[in-house]
Protein backbone atom coordinates (compact mmCIF):
# COMPACT_ATOMS: atom_id res chain seq x y z
CA UNK A 1 0.00 0.00 0.00
CA UNK A 2 2.86 2.32 0.87
CA UNK A 3 4.78 1.52 -1.62
CA UNK A 4 1.71 2.35 -4.29
CA UNK A 5 0.99 5.21 -3.22
CA UNK A 6 4.43 6.62 -2.87
CA UNK A 7 4.80 5.73 -7.26
CA UNK A 8 1.80 7.60 -7.31
CA UNK A 9 2.93 10.30 -6.05
CA UNK A 10 6.23 10.48 -8.33
CA UNK A 11 4.14 9.95 -11.24
CA UNK A 12 1.80 13.26 -10.19
CA UNK A 13 4.55 15.07 -9.62
CA UNK A 14 6.57 14.07 -12.84
CA UNK A 15 3.90 14.97 -14.50
CA UNK A 16 3.34 18.43 -12.85
CA UNK A 17 6.81 19.22 -13.56
CA UNK A 18 6.16 18.23 -17.56
CA UNK A 19 3.12 20.36 -17.50
CA UNK A 20 5.07 23.27 -16.03
CA UNK A 21 7.73 22.58 -18.78
CA UNK A 22 5.14 22.40 -21.38
CA UNK A 23 3.89 25.77 -20.74
CA UNK A 24 7.13 28.15 -20.07
CA UNK A 25 6.28 30.80 -21.81
CA UNK A 26 8.82 31.88 -24.89
CA UNK A 27 11.68 34.53 -23.68
CA UNK A 28 10.08 38.34 -24.36
CA UNK A 29 11.83 40.25 -26.78
CA UNK A 30 14.20 42.60 -25.51
CA UNK A 31 13.54 45.85 -26.78
CA UNK A 32 15.39 48.18 -28.86
CA UNK A 33 16.78 51.29 -27.63
CA UNK A 34 14.79 54.40 -26.85
CA UNK A 35 17.88 56.74 -28.72
CA UNK A 36 18.51 54.77 -31.95
CA UNK A 37 21.84 54.00 -33.07
CA UNK A 38 23.31 54.77 -36.47
CA UNK A 39 25.77 52.37 -39.07
CA UNK A 40 27.45 55.27 -39.16
CA UNK A 41 27.62 55.69 -35.52
CA UNK A 42 28.90 51.96 -34.72
CA UNK A 43 31.34 51.98 -37.58
CA UNK A 44 33.07 55.22 -36.02
CA UNK A 45 33.39 53.57 -32.56
CA UNK A 46 34.35 50.33 -33.68
CA UNK A 47 37.27 51.70 -35.62
CA UNK A 48 38.14 54.22 -32.70
CA UNK A 49 38.41 50.91 -30.87
CA UNK A 50 40.70 49.33 -33.52
CA UNK A 51 43.48 52.24 -33.38
CA UNK A 52 43.14 52.71 -29.14
CA UNK A 53 44.54 49.07 -28.76
CA UNK A 54 48.15 49.21 -29.58
CA UNK A 55 49.83 46.29 -27.61
CA UNK A 56 48.36 43.79 -24.87
CA UNK A 57 50.30 41.67 -21.91
CA UNK A 58 48.50 39.31 -19.68
CA UNK A 59 48.69 36.44 -17.75
CA UNK A 60 45.87 34.04 -19.45
CA UNK A 61 44.15 30.79 -18.37
CA UNK A 62 43.63 28.99 -21.49
CA UNK A 63 40.96 26.09 -22.41
CA UNK A 64 41.25 24.04 -25.21
CA UNK A 65 38.72 22.35 -26.55
CA UNK A 66 38.36 19.56 -29.06
CA UNK A 67 36.55 16.03 -30.03
CA UNK A 68 39.20 13.94 -28.61
CA UNK A 69 39.05 16.17 -24.67
CA UNK A 70 40.03 19.25 -23.12
CA UNK A 71 43.22 20.77 -22.12
CA UNK A 72 44.50 23.72 -19.84
CA UNK A 73 47.15 25.53 -19.82
CA UNK A 74 48.55 28.43 -18.08
CA UNK A 75 50.13 31.19 -20.35
CA UNK A 76 52.03 34.80 -21.19
CA UNK A 77 49.88 36.48 -23.77
CA UNK A 78 51.94 39.07 -25.68
CA UNK A 79 50.00 40.85 -28.31
CA UNK A 80 51.37 43.46 -30.56
CA UNK A 81 48.86 45.48 -33.17
CA UNK A 82 47.72 42.82 -35.85
CA UNK A 83 51.19 41.72 -36.25
CA UNK A 84 52.55 39.09 -33.86
CA UNK A 85 51.07 37.11 -30.95
CA UNK A 86 53.18 35.16 -28.34
CA UNK A 87 52.34 32.44 -25.86
CA UNK A 88 54.62 31.23 -23.23
CA UNK A 89 53.14 28.18 -21.93
CA UNK A 90 54.36 27.69 -18.05
CA UNK A 91 54.02 24.73 -15.92
CA UNK A 92 52.87 24.84 -12.29
CA UNK A 93 56.27 26.51 -11.28
CA UNK A 94 56.13 29.38 -13.74
CA UNK A 95 59.08 28.05 -15.35
CA UNK A 96 58.64 28.01 -19.57
CA UNK A 97 57.39 25.02 -20.79
CA UNK A 98 57.04 26.39 -24.63
CA UNK A 99 57.33 29.41 -26.81
CA UNK A 100 54.65 30.07 -29.49
CA UNK A 101 55.10 33.07 -32.19
CA UNK A 102 52.87 34.13 -34.76
CA UNK A 103 53.53 36.41 -37.18
CA UNK A 104 51.47 36.71 -40.38
CA UNK A 105 54.87 35.05 -42.36
CA UNK A 106 55.46 32.51 -40.08
CA UNK A 107 54.43 30.49 -36.99
CA UNK A 108 57.31 29.20 -34.46
CA UNK A 109 57.04 26.46 -31.38
CA UNK A 110 60.14 26.45 -28.76
CA UNK A 111 60.84 23.47 -26.79
CA UNK A 112 62.32 24.13 -23.69
CA UNK A 113 62.92 20.30 -22.66
CA UNK A 114 64.48 19.57 -25.89
CA UNK A 115 65.75 23.42 -26.79
CA UNK A 116 64.61 22.51 -30.36
CA UNK A 117 62.74 24.69 -32.70
CA UNK A 118 60.11 24.00 -34.90
CA UNK A 119 58.42 25.70 -38.06
CA UNK A 120 54.71 26.08 -39.72
CA UNK A 121 53.92 22.59 -41.02
CA UNK A 122 56.08 21.05 -38.01
CA UNK A 123 53.82 23.44 -35.48
CA UNK A 124 50.58 22.06 -37.29
CA UNK A 125 52.10 18.32 -36.50
CA UNK A 126 52.63 18.81 -32.48
CA UNK A 127 49.27 20.61 -32.83
CA UNK A 128 47.52 17.59 -34.06
CA UNK A 129 49.02 15.01 -31.99
CA UNK A 130 48.56 16.94 -28.95
CA UNK A 131 45.02 18.36 -29.09
CA UNK A 132 43.94 16.61 -32.10
CA UNK A 133 43.28 20.10 -34.05
CA UNK A 134 45.02 22.97 -35.82
CA UNK A 135 44.86 26.42 -34.48
CA UNK A 136 46.71 29.05 -36.90
CA UNK A 137 46.92 31.85 -34.07
CA UNK A 138 47.76 34.36 -37.17
CA UNK A 139 43.92 34.43 -37.62
CA UNK A 140 42.97 35.22 -34.20
CA UNK A 141 45.71 37.77 -33.58
CA UNK A 142 43.35 40.64 -33.32
CA UNK A 143 40.53 39.05 -31.90
CA UNK A 144 42.59 37.93 -28.41
CA UNK A 145 43.71 41.86 -28.61
CA UNK A 146 39.71 42.50 -28.42
CA UNK A 147 39.69 43.89 -31.48
CA UNK A 148 37.62 43.01 -35.36
CA UNK A 149 40.00 41.38 -37.41
CA UNK A 150 40.68 43.11 -40.77
CA UNK A 151 37.89 45.64 -39.98
CA UNK A 152 39.52 48.41 -42.38
CA UNK A 153 38.92 46.05 -45.55
CA UNK A 154 35.24 45.19 -44.45
CA UNK A 155 32.14 46.59 -46.00
CA UNK A 156 29.41 47.37 -43.64
CA UNK A 157 26.15 46.56 -44.93
CA UNK A 158 23.27 46.99 -42.74
CA UNK A 159 22.40 47.16 -38.97
CA UNK A 160 19.80 45.56 -37.01
CA UNK A 161 18.68 45.43 -33.68
CA UNK A 162 18.19 41.68 -32.38
CA UNK A 163 15.69 41.50 -29.82
CA UNK A 164 16.92 38.02 -28.37
CA UNK A 165 20.49 38.97 -27.38
CA UNK A 166 19.94 42.20 -26.92
CA UNK A 167 22.40 43.53 -28.95
CA UNK A 168 23.18 45.37 -32.48
CA UNK A 169 23.54 43.26 -34.99
CA UNK A 170 26.11 44.96 -37.76
CA UNK A 171 26.35 42.62 -41.31
CA UNK A 172 29.37 43.66 -42.90
CA UNK A 173 31.48 41.77 -45.99
CA UNK A 174 35.26 41.21 -46.69
CA UNK A 175 35.42 41.73 -50.39
CA UNK A 176 38.69 40.60 -50.50
CA UNK A 177 38.32 37.38 -49.09
CA UNK A 178 34.52 36.63 -50.24
CA UNK A 179 33.83 36.61 -46.34
CA UNK A 180 30.80 37.29 -44.78
CA UNK A 181 30.68 38.42 -41.31
CA UNK A 182 27.91 39.26 -38.71
CA UNK A 183 29.29 41.75 -35.85
CA UNK A 184 26.90 42.03 -32.30
CA UNK A 185 27.57 45.19 -30.62
CA UNK A 186 26.57 46.44 -27.06
CA UNK A 187 23.70 49.22 -27.17
CA UNK A 188 25.33 50.85 -24.37
CA UNK A 189 29.19 51.03 -24.35
CA UNK A 190 29.03 49.73 -28.45
CA UNK A 191 31.52 47.35 -27.80
CA UNK A 192 31.75 44.59 -29.79
CA UNK A 193 30.47 41.29 -28.12
CA UNK A 194 29.66 38.84 -30.67
CA UNK A 195 31.68 37.87 -34.17
CA UNK A 196 30.04 35.64 -36.89
CA UNK A 197 32.52 34.61 -39.78
CA UNK A 198 31.23 32.60 -42.69
CA UNK A 199 32.62 31.47 -46.11
CA UNK A 200 30.30 30.06 -49.50
CA UNK A 201 27.54 29.43 -45.96
CA UNK A 202 29.75 27.76 -44.17
CA UNK A 203 30.47 29.26 -40.29
CA UNK A 204 34.07 29.39 -39.91
CA UNK A 205 34.41 30.64 -36.38
CA UNK A 206 32.61 32.64 -33.75
CA UNK A 207 33.86 35.27 -31.41
CA UNK A 208 32.88 35.90 -27.89
CA UNK A 209 34.22 39.00 -25.78
CA UNK A 210 32.71 38.94 -22.46
CA UNK A 211 33.38 40.37 -18.89
CA UNK A 212 34.58 44.05 -20.12
CA UNK A 213 36.41 45.56 -17.17
CA UNK A 214 37.69 48.71 -16.93
CA UNK A 215 41.32 50.32 -15.71
CA UNK A 216 42.20 53.55 -15.71
CA UNK A 217 43.93 55.06 -18.44
CA UNK A 218 43.41 51.62 -20.25
CA UNK A 219 40.68 51.34 -23.25
CA UNK A 220 38.07 48.74 -21.43
CA UNK A 221 39.04 45.16 -22.49
CA UNK A 222 37.36 41.76 -22.31
CA UNK A 223 38.19 39.48 -19.61
CA UNK A 224 37.07 36.26 -21.56
CA UNK A 225 38.02 35.48 -24.94
CA UNK A 226 36.31 32.65 -26.34
CA UNK A 227 36.87 31.15 -30.39
CA UNK A 228 34.40 28.28 -31.58
CA UNK A 229 34.46 26.49 -35.05
CA UNK A 230 31.34 24.80 -35.46
CA UNK A 231 32.50 22.59 -38.25
CA UNK A 232 35.27 21.50 -36.17
CA UNK A 233 33.95 20.99 -32.85
CA UNK A 234 36.51 22.67 -31.25
CA UNK A 235 37.10 25.72 -29.00
CA UNK A 236 39.91 27.69 -27.16
CA UNK A 237 38.59 30.38 -24.09
CA UNK A 238 41.26 32.94 -23.15
CA UNK A 239 40.45 34.01 -19.20
CA UNK A 240 42.72 37.25 -18.49
CA UNK A 241 44.29 38.29 -15.36
CA UNK A 242 45.01 41.77 -15.24
CA UNK A 243 45.81 42.34 -18.82
CA UNK A 244 48.02 45.93 -19.24
CA UNK A 245 47.22 47.65 -22.27
CA UNK A 246 49.26 49.83 -24.17
CA UNK A 247 52.68 49.67 -21.87
CA UNK A 248 54.58 48.49 -24.70
CA UNK A 249 56.75 45.14 -25.72
CA UNK A 250 60.33 44.58 -25.46
CA UNK A 251 61.63 44.99 -28.78
CA UNK A 252 62.85 41.01 -29.04
CA UNK A 253 59.71 40.02 -27.51
CA UNK A 254 58.91 38.27 -30.76
CA UNK A 255 62.46 37.00 -31.68
CA UNK A 256 63.85 33.45 -29.79
CA UNK A 257 67.08 34.11 -28.19
CA UNK A 258 68.00 30.69 -28.23
CA UNK A 259 71.03 28.74 -26.35
CA UNK A 260 73.45 26.75 -28.56
CA UNK A 261 71.83 23.40 -28.99
CA UNK A 262 73.58 20.04 -29.44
Amino acid sequence: MKRTLKLSLLLCLLTGILAACETLPPPKPIPPPTQAVTLDEISQSLTARQGAIQNVRSLVKTAIKTKKGNHSLKQVLLVESDTALRLDTLNVFNQTLGVLISKRDHILLYDTGSNRLYRDAEVWDIMIRTFGTVFDFREYISVFSGKIPRLAELTLQDLRWNSKTGTYDVSTVDPRRNEQLKIGVDPKTLLPVRLVKWKDRQPLYVVQWEDYQETPGQPPFPHTITVQRPLRGDAVVMKFNNPVINQGLPEDAFQLNLPNSD
